[in-house]
C-alpha cells in the first residue's frame, strides 16, 4: 500500500467515523446533520481515491475518478451550507446556497463526460492521472469561491465574537486553512504542474477539528491543544508506527489485508486509552482486556490474509481464536461491572474457565480444522466442536445484552440520565455482535469479512460514552496489594506472546531468551515515554507560553497564601486585584452569604461601580444561588445559551448578564454555599481554557475556606468587641465612685472660693491664690472626666510609649475609695525607672481595672490586702520584658478551677453577694494581654489568696507587629 492510497483510506474511515458520531449525538440539529453530509461528500472522495489508487485497469480508473470527483464537486457546497448552519446566517445566503447546489448538480451531470474529465496520462509515480476538459475549468473556479467565501465568513465571525464562540470559530478557521490547503496539492497535477498530492491526510485533521467543535462546547484552548497534542502525538507514535513499519518492512499489506489491521490498531490504541484514564477502575480494565482480545482477532486476521504459505496462515488462523475465545468472557465482565453487579461472580469466573477450555483446544483439530482460501486470503476452517463454541458465544452475548437491557429499565425511572447511558452502550454492543457475522466464512460460505468494521463502530462508541459520559464503575473483584504483582505479570503473557510471535514471523523460529529481552525492552520504554510525555508538555508550555505558565505559577501560590489572610476586606481586594491583573479578566465580583439576612450580597468587585452594584442582592431562593448550590460547579454563560433544550436556565442567563459575567464559579465550604465569583470578558477577548477553568476552581475551593475563615473571624472580632464593651460597663461603677471621691476635694476648693470672693474682692493676694488653685482643680477634673469617656468610649487600638507605673497609679485611683470603704489596704511598690513600651492604654486599663476589682469582690466586706507591684524581668534569650503582679488575700481559688479561669463563660461568683459573674472578664484579660505579645499567669492557694501576673515584652514599634508585616508583605507579594 503506498502513502497516497494510505491517505485516502485514513480520510474516509476518520470521516465516516466522526459523520456518523456526531450525527447521531443530535439527530435533530441542523449543525449536525449538514457536518454528517459534508463527511458523506468527504468520505465518498476518499474510498474512490483510494481504489483508484490501487486500480490497474483503465476502465476502473476511469469509473473511480469519475466517482473521486462527485465527491470533490459537493465538498464546497456541503461545506458552505455547514458554515452557514454553524454562523446562524442561513437566512441571509439561501439564494447563494441554492445557486451553489443547481451548479453542483450542473457539474455531476458534465462529470460523466468528456468535458469534465478529458483523458488519464501518467503523471509522476502514478499510471491514471486525470486531465481536465472545458467543465473542469468553471468548477475549479466555482470551488476556489465558495471555499475562500466560506473561510471569510468564519474570519468575519472570529473577529466579531469573545470567548467560547470565538475559540470555535478559530478552530473551523485553522481546520478549514489545514483541511482546503492540503486538498488543493491535488489539482497541480491535473494542469501537468510537478507537485505531488502529499497533503491529501490533512483532510482528516480538518473533519477532526470540525467534529470537536460540534460536540465540544468547552473547548480547549488552542495553546493547550498544541502542547498535549506534541506530547500525545509522541505516546501514538510509540503505537502506531512499529506496526506500519513491521508491515512497510514485511510487504504484507494488501487491499484486503490492510482494513483488519487498521481496525486492530484502532482497537488497541482505544482500550489503551481507555484503561490509562483511570487504571484502577474494573470498567475500564475489562474494556482495555476487550480491545486487546479484538486485537489479536485482527492482527492475526491480517496475518492470515497476507500469507503466501499455507502451513503459516493455519498457524495464523489458529492465532484468530486466541483472542476470540475469551471476548464471551471479557464482555460479559464489562458488563457486570458497568452495571456494578456483584453477585455474578461465580458466572463471570466460570466464564473465564469455559473461555481457557476452548483456548487449550486450539491447537487440537476440533475447534479449527484446516482453512479455506478465498479471494481475499486464507480463512480457517471450522472443527467438530465449533458449533458447541458458538452456542457458547451467543448465549453469553445474548445474556450481556439481556443485562443491559434489563439495566436500562430498572434504572430509567429514578435515573434517567443513567438509563440514557445504558441505552447508549446497549445499541453500541449489540451492533458489536454483529460482527460475529465473520463466522459464516468459517463454514465455506465466500464473502468478504466486515466484523472489523461493526467492532470499530461498537469501540468507538463505547470509548465515547466511557470518557465522556464517565461510565466508571466500581471494582467487582479488587485487587488487593499482595495480588498486584501476580496480576501485573499475569497480564505481561499476551505481550509475550505477541512478541513471541512477531519473532517466529520474522525468523521463522522461535526465540524465547529474545521475545523476553525484547518485552522488557518495551516496558522500559514505555515507562520512559510516560514520564518524558508529561516533561514534554511542562517544557512546552514553559517555553512556548511563558506568560501562561508564569501566571499559572502566581496564582497557584497565591492560592496557597491567600488562606493565611484573615481580613475579610484585605482577602477581598487581594483575590480580584490578583485575578484581574494575572488573567486579564475586565470585571470580577464576589457575593458573599448574609447569614442574618438569607441573602447574597456584593462583597468587593473589579472593573464595576461598586456602589451600582451593591444594590444587586439575592437572597438564597434565587435561580442563581440554587443552580449553584444544586450542581455545585462552574456555569459558563456561552454553554447555557447552547442549551436551548432547557428553558429553565433563562433566568440563570439574565441574571450572568446583569452581573456583566460570562463565567460563574460557586464557593462551597462544609457543603455550604457561602457566595460565589463572577468572572467577565478578558481583555484579550479569549476564552477560558480548560486549563483556566480548572485553576480557577481550585483557587475558588481555597478562596471559599479563606473567605470563610475571614468571616468567621470578623464574626468573631465583632463578638470580642461586644464582650470589652459589655465589660467596661462593669467596671463604670467603681470608676464612678472613684471619681466622686477625686472631684470632691476640687469642688470643695472651687465652693470656697465662689464663697468667698465677694467679700475679698478687693484682696488681691487672695483672689490671685485661690484662683490658681481653682484653675488647677478644674484642669484636674477635666483630666478625670477624659480619663472616663476615653475608657467607655472604645476604640481601634492605639499603640503608643507609654509609662506603666502612670497607668497603674490612674487605676488605683478610682478604685482606692471602694477599697477604703471594704476596710482593704492598698500597698504599691512600683519601680520607677521602668522604660516606657508600646501599649494601648485604654486596653491595659481595662486589663489592670477587671483584676483589681475581681480581688476586692474576692475579699468581700471581710477586708484584706490588695498588693500591686511593678518590675523588671530578664528572659533568657536577653529580652527584657515589665511584669505587673495583682496579688489579694481572699479566698483562692480551688485548683479544679484553676486551670479553666480564662475559659469564655466560666465563672466561679455564682454564689457572690454583689452580682453574678458572667465569666468574660479574665476571657477578656487573657485576649488583651495576648494582642500585646504579652502572657497572664496566676498562683492561688485556697483560704491564703491569689497572684495574677501580667507579663509585656519592651520591643520598639518596629519590632512588635515584625512577624504581621513580614506574613502580610509574604502573600501581598504573591498578589503583586
Amino acid at each position: 500500500m503506498n502513502f497516497y492510497a494510505l491517505s485516502s483510506l485514513v480520510n474516509g474511515l476518520s470521516a465516516t467515523a466522526l459523520g456518523i458520531l456526531v450525527y447521531f449525538r443530535s439527530t435533530r440539529n441542523p449543525k449536525h446533520l449538514t457536518y454528517g453530509m459534508f463527511c458523506l461528500t468527504v468520505s465518498l472522495w476518499s474510498y474512490a481515491s483510494f481504489a483508484w489508487h490501487y486500480t490497474d485497469s483503465r476502465e476502473f480508473a476511469f469509473l473511480f475518478t469519475r466517482l473521486l470527483m462527485a465527491g470533490a464537486i459537493l465538498i464546497p457546497i456541503t461545506y458552505l451550507h455547514h458554515i452557514l448552519v454553524s454562523l446562524d446566517q442561513l437566512d441571509k445566503h439561501r439564494l447563494l446556497l441554492k445557486i451553489g447546489y443547481a451548479l453542483s448538480g450542473f457539474f455531476l451531470l458534465t462529470n460523466c463526460t468528456s468535458y469534465f474529465i478529458a483523458d488519464l496520462q501518467p503523471e509522476l509515480s502514478f499510471k491514471y492521472w486525470p486531465k481536465p476538459g472545458p467543465a473542469f475549468h468553471l468548477f475549479l473556479v466555482w470551488f476556489v469561491s465558495y471555499a475562500v467565501y466560506a473561510i471569510y465568513l468564519i474570519t468575519t465571525e472570529y473577529r466579531r465574537a469573545t470567548g467560547l464562540q470565538r475559540n470555535q470559530y478559530l478552530y473551523l478557521l485553522i481546520g478549514s486553512l489545514i483541511g482546503y490547503g492540503g486538498g488543493a496539492t491535488n489539482f497541480p497535477l491535473w494542469y501537468g504542474i510537478a507537485v505531488p498530492p502529499d497533503g491529501t491526510i490533512l483532510v482528516s485533521v480538518y473533519t477532526a477539528l470540525v467534529a470537536y467543535t460540534i460536540i465540544r462546547f468547552r473547548l480547549m484552548d488552542i495553546t493547550v491543544v498544541i502542547h498535549k497534542g506534541v506530547a500525545y502525538g509522541l505516546l501514538l507514535a510509540a503505537i502506531f508506527i512499529p506496526v506500519y513499519l513491521t508491515s512497510a518492512a514485511s510487504q504484507r499489506v494488501s487491499l484486503y489485508s490492510a482494513p483488519p489491521l487498521f481496525a486492530g490498531t484502532l482497537l488497541f490504541a482505544c482500550g489503551l486509552w481507555v484503561f490509562l484514564k483511570n487504571p484502577r477502575a474494573l470498567t475500564n480494565v475489562t474494556f482495555g482486556l476487550t480491545c486487546s482480545a479484538a486485537s489479536i482477532w485482527l492482527f492475526s486476521f491480517f496475518l492470515s490474509y497476507s500469507a503466501t504459505d499455507e502451513t503459516e496462515a493455519r498457524f495464523w488462523g489458529k492465532c484468530v481464536y486466541v483472542g476470540v475465545v475469551y471476548l464471551p468472557a471479557l464482555v460479559y465482565h464489562f458488563c457486570a461491572s458497568l452495571l456494578h453487579r456483584r453477585t455474578h461472580k461465580r458466572l463471570i469466573v466460570s466464564n473465564y474457565l469455559i473461555s481457557t477450555v476452548f483456548l487449550l483446544l486450539i491447537p487440537t483439530p476440533y475447534l479449527v480444522n484446516n482453512q479455506y482460501h478465498y479471494f481475499w486470503g486464507y480463512y480457517p476452517a471450522t472443527g467438530i466442536l465449533h458449533p458447541v463454541f458458538l452456542l457458547y458465544f451467543g448465549a453469553i452475548g445474548g445474556l450481556s445484552l439481556y443485562q443491559l437491557y434489563h439495566g436500562y429499565h430498572v434504572t430509567k425511572v429514578h435515573s434517567p440520565t443513567e438509563a440514557a447511558r445504558l441505552k447508549y452502550v446497549f445499541w453500541a454492543f449489540a451492533i458489536g455482535y454483529l460482527a460475529s457475522l465473520d463466522f459464516v466464512q468459517s463454514y465455506g460460505h465466500e464473502f468478504y469479512p466486515i466484523g472489523y468494521v461493526l467492532t470499530c463502530v461498537f469501540v468507538l462508541i463505547v470509548t465515547s460514552a466511557i470518557v465522556k459520559f464517565q461510565l466508571m464503575g466500581g471494582a467487582l473483584m479488587p485487587a488487593t496489594p499482595k495480588m498486584l504483582p501476580y496480576l501485573q505479570a499475569l497480564g505481561l503473557v499476551p505481550f509475550y506472546a505477541v512478541v513471541l510471535l512477531l519473532i517466529r514471523l520474522f525468523t521463522g523460529s522461535m526465540h524465547y531468551l529474545l521475545a523476553g529481552i525484547l518485552l522488557a525492552t518495551f516496558l522500559a520504554f514505555a515507562g520512559v515515554l510516560a514520564g518524558l510525555q508529561k516533561r514534554i508538555e511542562k517544557t512546552i508550555e514553559r517555553v512556548l507560553f511563558r506568560q501562561r505558565y508564569d501566571a499559572y505559577e502566581t496564582l497557584i501560590e497565591f492560592s496557597k497564601a491567600m488562606v493565611t489572610i484573615l481580613d475579610l476586606s484585605a482577602l477581598n481586594s487581594t483575590i480580584m486585584d490578583t485575578l484581574a491583573r494575572v488573567l486579564g479578566i475586565e470585571k470580577i465580583s464576589v457575593f458573599l452569604l448574609d447569614k442574618e439576612r438569607n441573602q447574597y450580597s456584593l462583597a468587593a468587585a473589579h472593573g464595576l461601580d461598586f456602589d451600582e452594584m451593591k444594590t444587586v442582592t439575592f437572597s438564597s431562593s434565587a435561580r442563581l444561588p440554587q443552580h449553584l448550590a444544586r450542581t455545585r460547579s462552574i456555569v459558563l454563560l456561552e454553554e447555557l445559551r447552547q442549551d436551548r433544550d432547557d428553558p429553565s436556565e433563562q433566568a440563570v442567563i439574565d441574571t450572568l448578564q446583569v452581573l456583566h459575567a460570562e463565567l460563574c464559579i460557586p464557593l462551597v465550604n462544609k457543603d455550604r454555599l457561602i457566595g460565589f465569583f463572577n468572572f467577565g470578558k478578558r481583555a484579550s477577548r479569549s476564552m477560558y481554557s480548560e486549563a483556566d477553568l480548572a485553576l480557577l476552581t481550585t483557587l475558588a475551593q481555597n478562596a471559599a475556606v479563606a473567605l470563610d475563615n475571614a468571616m468567621l473571624y470578623e464574626d468573631l472580632r465583632r463578638s470580642r468587641l461586644l464582650m470589652r464593651r459589655t465589660d467596661r460597663l462593669r467596671s463604670l461603677e467603681t470608676i464612678a465612685g472613684g471619681f466622686a471621691h477625686e472631684i470632691r476635694n476640687p469642688l470643695t476648693s472651687i465652693k470656697t472660693f465662689v464663697q468667698l470672693a465677694p467679700e475679698r474682692k478687693h484682696d488681691d493676694e487672695f483672689i490671685e491664690h485661690f484662683s490658681q488653685i481653682v484653675h488647677e482643680d478644674v484642669l484636674r477634673i477635666e483630666r478625670l472626666i477624659q480619663e472616663i469617656l476615653d475608657y467607655a468610649r472604645y476604640m481601634e487600638p492605639k499603640f503608643s510609649l507609654e509609662n506603666l507605673n502612670d497607668i497603674v497609679i490612674s487605676c488605683l485611683y478610682f478604685v482606692e475609695v471602694k477599697a477604703e470603704s471594704k476596710n482593704i489596704a492598698v500597698e504599691k511598690d512600683f519601680i520607677r525607672t521602668l522604660p516606657s513600651i508600646m501599649l494601648d492604654r485604654q486596653q491595659i486599663k481595662q486589663v489592670l481595672l477587671n483584676l483589681l476589682i475581681n480581688a476586692m469582690e474576692a475579699m468581700g466586706d471581710r477586708g484584706g490586702r490588695l498588693a500591686v507591684r511593678t518590675r523588671g524581668l530578664s528572659k533568657p534569650d536577653g529580652d527584657f520584658w515589665i511584669q505587673i503582679e495583682v496579688q489579694d488575700t481572699g479566698p483562692g481559688i480551688a485548683p479544679a478551677d484553676l486551670d479553666h479561669i480564662f475559659d469564655p463563660f466560666y465563672t466561679t461568683k455564682h454564689h457572690s453577694e454583689e452580682r453574678e459573674g458572667t465569666g468574660l472578664g479574665l476571657t477578656i484579660v487573657h485576649q488583651i494581654v495576648q494582642e500585646h505579645h504579652g502572657y497572664i499567669e496566676v498562683e492561688s492557694q485556697p483560704g491564703r489568696g491569689t497572684t495574677f501576673f501580667i507579663n509585656l515584652p519592651i520591643r520598639q514599634p518596629e519590632d512588635l507587629f515584625a512577624r504581621e508585616r513580614m506574613e502580610h508583605e509574604k502573600t501581598d507579594s504573591v498578589g503583586r
